[in-house]
């Protein structure tokens, strides 16, 4: 089921569909693509059980040609596109349908002006034009695109033309702030005529669709009035950018704090505020690290709108803390949504509702409004319960003390005591005892690992001067990394840690022992927010004698990481 929003063309019929990357829904009808993004949504959320949100109808965007108000492009020789489908070799996009009729006079401008000495380029479309920023790796180059700056501004196809230099062999398209050449620094910039303005800047982050933008600020206004029925709500906004939405809940009555880490963008968002008298602290500060110093209450309502990996594990904690009444989330990856999602349900704020947007039509992304609101932590998942202890499917994240809280809040279970202490990062079978008593004895775990390179089939890990270690079976090769089964009977992952540290095959996304720029980029690429250990069979002697086990299926996120590294597709 798709909304009734209206769906003005019913395919893309573009002659470089099959080799042009930007549009890959573009060889079906519109309304197949846009089902096929609202079960995206309910597929990510699927394997997350106990969440169970209310799911809206997938949203469609009211045009879906010429809406695109930012395009970065790539240039080799006269070509300016994109890359094709499985090449580095460039697909000039001349005619582009899905960019802004400003944006496409603008490309065609520059590309008269080809071949230059740059490597792409960032189009943004404004109220008062297109900025226009020249990407290059060459320092030297300056005064010729000086030159191709004077070209574009004299004859009005750019406002203003700024310059990006990246060092050879970064991947990244735009690395840090660009340097203005010609025109003005920033122009005004509003979604419609009775949007407030904000300032854009070069390289700044703009949503795709101004009609899709504009509802999702207008339904979050809408929701927080629904949900808070008071005058002038606090609202923090982190992740604000230049403050388009800020503005736009302080123009419908809200008291906003908006937070940004980028200074030049929110400091933008402030002289917008200032000069249109609506009521927005702006913050140059990280989201996370502002976010820890929040009391209790301190705001009524928050809004994310965090990058494709989602919120920190950090970040979460602080939401638990801050306990807002509301919490809206918007989100441009449903995996890291449903993955947060499972993590601030342990921490009280669960997820009420999710409806999925199509802000960039023709794509495969994604875009989600999620609403969260108090409640109270979700219980533990119960794996097997004996008259003498329990064992649960212990959360990600829960340090020891917060397993064994959530244990105790169960009938029955007030004065449980841990069997197991296994660190936060580590999920899968924790044991109980339901009281205080001596004589029961871990017998055999064994822990499901991904450990960084390449692994011998089986082997056994020598600790100095304590008999053997680890003992492990690789049972698959990930993305060039080995996912092994350990089998031990410690109770806590630190030694473990410590022998796959010791023989330089860390466990990937383990922090004090692992591999920092394996884990940023698995964390990035991947969605991998810890560290890849399961506990997914375990083993316990009651004081009767009696052995008892239990089991855990992969952990979802973890799930979701190797499915990703297995097939070399991005898991966000």
């Amino acid at each position: 089921m798709v909304s009734p929003a209206a769906v003005t063309e019913s395919d893309l019929s573009c002659p470089l569909q099959a080799r042009c990357p930007g549009c890959p829904l573009g060889d079906r009808p519109y309304a197949q693509g846009l089902a096929q993004k609202g079960g995206g949504l309910a597929a990510a959320l699927g394997p997350y059980r106990e969440l169970g949100p209310e799911l809206q109808p997938a949203r469609a965007a009211t045009g879906t040609q010429a809406y695109r108000l930012r395009a970065k492009l790539v240039s080799r020789g006269r070509a300016l596109g994109l890359f094709e489908r499985g090449s580095h070799r460039v697909v000039d996009v001349t005619g582009c349908r899905v960019l802004s009729a400003e944006l496409t006079r603008a490309s065609v401008a520059l590309r008269r002006l080809l071949p230059l000495p740059i490597y792409g380029a960032d189009l943004r479309q404004t109220s008062e034009g297109v900025l226009v920023t020249l990407l290059t790796e060459d320092p030297n180059a300056r005064a010729v695109l000086e030159a191709a700056a004077a070209g574009l501004v004299e004859r009005g196809d750019a406002l203003s033309v700024a310059l990006g230099v990246r060092r050879a062999g970064d991947v990244r398209l735009l690395v840090s702030e660009p340097e203005l050449l010609l025109g003005p620094s920033e122009a005004r910039h509003a979604l419609s005529s009775t949007a407030p303005y904000g300032y854009a800047a070069h390289g700044g982050f703009v949503q795709a669709h101004p009609g899709q933008a504009s509802y999702v600020y207008a339904e979050i206004a809408r929701g927080l009035g629904a949900r808070l029925t008071m005058e002038q709500p606090r609202v923090l906004e982190l992740f604000a950018g230049n403050g388009s939405l800020a503005l736009s809940l302080a123009r419908a009555g809200a008291r906003v704090t908006a937070v940004e880490a980028y200074a030049p963008a929110i400091r933008l968002a402030e002289r917008a505020a200032r000069e249109q008298q609506l009521e927005v602290r702006a913050v140059a500060a990280d989201a996370t690290r502002f976010a820890q110093q929040l009391a209790r209450d301190s705001f009524d309502a928050i809004v994310v709108n965090p990058p494709r990996r989602g919120l920190d594990v950090d970040l979460r904690r602080a939401l638990g803390r801050a306990a807002p009444r509301a919490l809206a989330y918007v989100s441009c990856s449903p995996h890291s949504l449903a993955r947060d999602a499972w993590h601030l349900a342990t921490l009280g704020l669960s997820l009420h509702s999710a409806e999925p947007l199509d802000m960039i039509p023709w794509s495969d992304a994604i875009e989600v409004l999620a609403w969260f609101q108090p409640t109270l932590p979700l219980a533990p998942r119960v794996l097997l319960e004996e008259e003498e202890c329990v064992a649960i499917d212990k959360a990600p994240h829960d340090q020891p003390a917060e397993s064994l809280a959530r244990v105790r809040g169960r009938p029955g279970w007030e004065r449980a005591v841990p069997l197991d202490g296994w660190e936060a990062g580590v999920s899968g079978v924790c044991w109980f005892a339901k009281q205080a008593g001596a004589g029961f004895v871990a017998d055999e775990r064994e822990l499901t690992a991904l450990a960084r390179g390449n692994l011998r089939k089986q082997g056994t890990i020598a600790r100095p001067g304590a008999g053997g270690g680890a003992r492990y079976k690789k049972q698959a090769e990930a993305g060039r990394h080995s996912l092994v089964g350990v089998r031990s009977r410690e109770t806590v992952a630190r030694g473990i840690v410590n022998d796959f540290g010791r023989i330089r095959h860390p466990v990937l996304g383990e922090a004090s022992r692992g591999d920092a720029a394996s884990n940023e980029f698995l964390q990035h690429r991947h969605g991998l927010d810890r560290a890849f250990l399961h506990v997914a069979w375990s083993r316990l002697r009651l004081p009767s004698g009696k052995i008892v086990e239990a089991r855990a299926e992969l952990a979802p996120d973890l799930q979701r990481c190797l499915d990703s590294l297995t097939s070399d597709q991005p898991a966000l």
